[in-house]
Protein backbone atom coordinates (compact mmCIF):
# COMPACT_ATOMS: atom_id res chain seq x y z
CA UNK A 1 0.00 0.00 0.00
CA UNK A 2 1.64 3.21 -1.18
CA UNK A 3 0.96 6.41 0.73
CA UNK A 4 1.63 10.06 0.00
CA UNK A 5 0.91 13.35 1.74
CA UNK A 6 0.36 16.86 0.39
CA UNK A 7 -0.04 20.12 2.26
CA UNK A 8 -3.41 21.84 2.10
CA UNK A 9 -4.82 25.08 3.44
CA UNK A 10 -4.80 26.03 7.13
CA UNK A 11 -2.32 23.40 8.28
CA UNK A 12 -4.20 20.52 6.66
CA UNK A 13 -2.46 17.45 5.32
CA UNK A 14 -4.19 15.37 2.64
CA UNK A 15 -3.32 11.67 2.65
CA UNK A 16 -3.60 9.54 -0.46
CA UNK A 17 -3.43 5.74 -0.58
CA UNK A 18 -2.38 4.04 -3.81
CA UNK A 19 -2.86 7.33 -5.62
CA UNK A 20 -6.37 7.97 -4.30
CA UNK A 21 -7.22 10.65 -1.72
CA UNK A 22 -8.38 9.07 1.54
CA UNK A 23 -8.00 11.34 4.59
CA UNK A 24 -7.29 14.84 5.82
CA UNK A 25 -5.42 15.30 9.10
CA UNK A 26 -3.72 18.19 10.85
CA UNK A 27 -0.07 19.09 10.43
CA UNK A 28 0.74 18.75 14.14
CA UNK A 29 -0.34 15.13 14.05
CA UNK A 30 1.18 14.21 10.70
CA UNK A 31 4.64 15.64 11.32
CA UNK A 32 4.93 13.81 14.65
CA UNK A 33 3.35 10.47 13.68
CA UNK A 34 5.41 7.37 12.70
CA UNK A 35 4.05 7.39 9.13
CA UNK A 36 5.45 10.77 8.16
CA UNK A 37 8.54 9.50 6.31
CA UNK A 38 7.00 6.35 4.88
CA UNK A 39 5.93 5.96 1.29
CA UNK A 40 4.74 2.38 1.55
CA UNK A 41 2.99 0.26 4.18
CA UNK A 42 3.41 -3.52 3.97
CA UNK A 43 1.48 -6.33 5.59
CA UNK A 44 -2.21 -6.54 6.38
CA UNK A 45 -1.77 -5.80 10.08
CA UNK A 46 0.32 -2.70 9.51
CA UNK A 47 -2.01 -1.50 6.75
CA UNK A 48 -5.01 -1.91 9.03
CA UNK A 49 -3.23 -0.03 11.82
CA UNK A 50 -2.29 2.80 9.46
CA UNK A 51 -5.84 3.16 8.14
CA UNK A 52 -7.30 3.08 11.65
CA UNK A 53 -4.81 5.61 13.07
CA UNK A 54 -5.14 8.07 10.19
CA UNK A 55 -8.88 7.49 9.77
CA UNK A 56 -9.68 8.07 13.44
CA UNK A 57 -7.48 11.20 13.50
CA UNK A 58 -9.27 12.50 10.41
CA UNK A 59 -12.63 11.92 12.11
CA UNK A 60 -11.32 13.59 15.27
CA UNK A 61 -10.30 16.75 13.35
CA UNK A 62 -13.61 16.80 11.48
CA UNK A 63 -15.45 16.51 14.80
CA UNK A 64 -13.50 19.43 16.27
CA UNK A 65 -14.53 21.53 13.29
CA UNK A 66 -18.20 20.67 13.87
CA UNK A 67 -17.89 21.42 17.58
CA UNK A 68 -16.38 24.83 16.81
CA UNK A 69 -19.89 25.86 15.70
CA UNK A 70 -21.58 24.57 18.86
CA UNK A 71 -21.86 21.69 21.26
CA UNK A 72 -23.36 18.38 20.09
CA UNK A 73 -24.42 15.14 21.71
CA UNK A 74 -22.28 12.11 20.96
CA UNK A 75 -25.05 10.50 18.90
CA UNK A 76 -25.65 13.60 16.80
CA UNK A 77 -21.93 14.10 16.25
CA UNK A 78 -21.59 10.47 15.20
CA UNK A 79 -24.38 10.88 12.65
CA UNK A 80 -22.80 14.01 11.19
CA UNK A 81 -19.38 12.39 10.88
CA UNK A 82 -20.72 9.28 9.19
CA UNK A 83 -22.65 11.49 6.78
CA UNK A 84 -19.35 13.21 5.96
CA UNK A 85 -17.94 9.84 4.89
CA UNK A 86 -15.99 8.73 7.97
CA UNK A 87 -16.20 5.03 8.79
CA UNK A 88 -18.10 4.12 11.94
CA UNK A 89 -15.12 2.44 13.61
CA UNK A 90 -12.97 5.54 13.04
CA UNK A 91 -15.76 7.75 14.35
CA UNK A 92 -16.18 5.65 17.49
CA UNK A 93 -12.47 5.93 18.29
CA UNK A 94 -12.51 9.68 17.64
CA UNK A 95 -15.54 10.19 19.87
CA UNK A 96 -13.96 8.17 22.67
CA UNK A 97 -10.95 10.48 22.52
CA UNK A 98 -13.16 13.57 22.45
CA UNK A 99 -15.00 12.36 25.54
CA UNK A 100 -11.68 11.67 27.24
CA UNK A 101 -10.58 15.26 26.55
CA UNK A 102 -13.95 16.68 27.64
CA UNK A 103 -14.93 18.03 24.23
CA UNK A 104 -17.98 15.76 24.17
CA UNK A 105 -20.05 15.38 27.32
CA UNK A 106 -23.69 14.41 26.94
CA UNK A 107 -24.66 15.40 30.48
CA UNK A 108 -23.18 18.87 30.10
CA UNK A 109 -24.77 19.23 26.67
CA UNK A 110 -28.18 18.11 27.98
CA UNK A 111 -28.09 20.38 31.03
CA UNK A 112 -27.06 23.44 29.02
CA UNK A 113 -29.66 22.81 26.31
CA UNK A 114 -32.40 22.19 28.88
CA UNK A 115 -31.65 25.49 30.60
CA UNK A 116 -31.67 27.35 27.27
CA UNK A 117 -35.00 25.84 26.22
CA UNK A 118 -36.52 26.77 29.55
CA UNK A 119 -35.11 30.31 29.60
CA UNK A 120 -35.70 31.24 25.95
CA UNK A 121 -38.80 29.25 24.99
CA UNK A 122 -40.36 28.59 28.42
CA UNK A 123 -40.78 25.01 27.26
CA UNK A 124 -42.36 22.43 29.57
CA UNK A 125 -40.40 19.60 31.14
CA UNK A 126 -41.98 16.98 28.83
CA UNK A 127 -41.27 19.24 25.86
CA UNK A 128 -37.64 19.71 26.90
CA UNK A 129 -37.24 15.97 27.43
CA UNK A 130 -38.54 15.27 23.92
CA UNK A 131 -36.22 17.91 22.46
CA UNK A 132 -33.19 16.46 24.25
CA UNK A 133 -34.02 12.99 22.93
CA UNK A 134 -34.41 14.42 19.42
CA UNK A 135 -30.93 15.94 19.77
CA UNK A 136 -29.39 12.56 20.50
CA UNK A 137 -29.42 12.54 24.30
CA UNK A 138 -30.09 9.09 25.76
CA UNK A 139 -33.66 9.00 27.10
CA UNK A 140 -32.82 8.12 30.69
CA UNK A 141 -30.33 10.99 30.84
CA UNK A 142 -32.85 13.34 29.21
CA UNK A 143 -35.43 12.41 31.83
CA UNK A 144 -32.95 12.81 34.68
CA UNK A 145 -31.84 16.25 33.50
CA UNK A 146 -35.35 17.61 32.94
CA UNK A 147 -36.61 16.20 36.23
CA UNK A 148 -33.97 18.25 38.03
CA UNK A 149 -35.16 21.55 36.52
CA UNK A 150 -36.67 23.97 39.02
CA UNK A 151 -39.70 25.33 37.21
CA UNK A 152 -43.41 26.00 37.74
CA UNK A 153 -45.41 25.11 34.59
CA UNK A 154 -48.20 27.56 35.38
CA UNK A 155 -45.71 30.36 35.89
CA UNK A 156 -43.96 29.57 32.60
CA UNK A 157 -47.28 29.51 30.71
CA UNK A 158 -48.36 32.75 32.36
CA UNK A 159 -45.12 34.41 31.23
CA UNK A 160 -45.78 33.30 27.65
CA UNK A 161 -49.39 34.49 27.81
CA UNK A 162 -48.37 37.90 29.05
CA UNK A 163 -45.57 38.33 26.49
CA UNK A 164 -45.44 36.22 23.34
CA UNK A 165 -49.17 35.37 23.06
CA UNK A 166 -50.84 38.42 24.59
CA UNK A 167 -51.86 39.85 21.20
CA UNK A 168 -53.75 36.66 20.30
CA UNK A 169 -56.06 36.57 23.31
CA UNK A 170 -58.63 39.12 22.16
CA UNK A 171 -60.84 36.56 20.36
CA UNK A 172 -61.71 32.87 20.38
CA UNK A 173 -59.61 32.06 17.31
CA UNK A 174 -56.53 33.59 18.87
CA UNK A 175 -57.18 31.79 22.14
CA UNK A 176 -57.36 28.43 20.38
CA UNK A 177 -54.13 29.22 18.53
CA UNK A 178 -52.45 30.05 21.83
CA UNK A 179 -53.65 26.85 23.51
CA UNK A 180 -52.41 24.77 20.56
CA UNK A 181 -49.01 26.46 20.69
CA UNK A 182 -48.72 25.81 24.44
CA UNK A 183 -49.62 22.16 23.96
CA UNK A 184 -46.85 21.85 21.35
CA UNK A 185 -44.47 23.09 24.03
CA UNK A 186 -45.56 20.11 26.10
CA UNK A 187 -48.02 21.72 28.53
CA UNK A 188 -51.17 19.96 29.68
CA UNK A 189 -54.63 21.53 29.62
CA UNK A 190 -54.96 21.82 33.41
CA UNK A 191 -51.82 23.97 33.68
CA UNK A 192 -52.82 26.00 30.63
CA UNK A 193 -56.27 26.66 32.10
CA UNK A 194 -54.77 27.70 35.45
CA UNK A 195 -52.47 30.17 33.71
CA UNK A 196 -55.32 31.55 31.57
CA UNK A 197 -57.48 31.98 34.66
CA UNK A 198 -54.64 33.80 36.37
CA UNK A 199 -54.15 36.07 33.38
CA UNK A 200 -57.87 36.92 33.32
CA UNK A 201 -57.80 37.80 37.02
CA UNK A 202 -54.65 39.85 36.52
CA UNK A 203 -56.21 41.84 33.66
CA UNK A 204 -59.40 42.43 35.68
CA UNK A 205 -57.34 43.71 38.59
CA UNK A 206 -55.58 46.14 36.28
Amino acid sequence: MKISASAGKRNKIHISVDGEYMFTVDGEYWYSCPYRNKTEIKGDEECDRFLFDIGSRSAFISALNILSYGDNSRRTLQTKLVMKGHKKEYVAAALDRLEEYGYVNDRRYAENLARRLLASKHMSKPGIERELAAKGVERNLAHEVTSALDTDPVEEIYTLIETKYSRYLSDEKGLKKTVSALKRLGYGWSDIKSALDRAEIHREDE
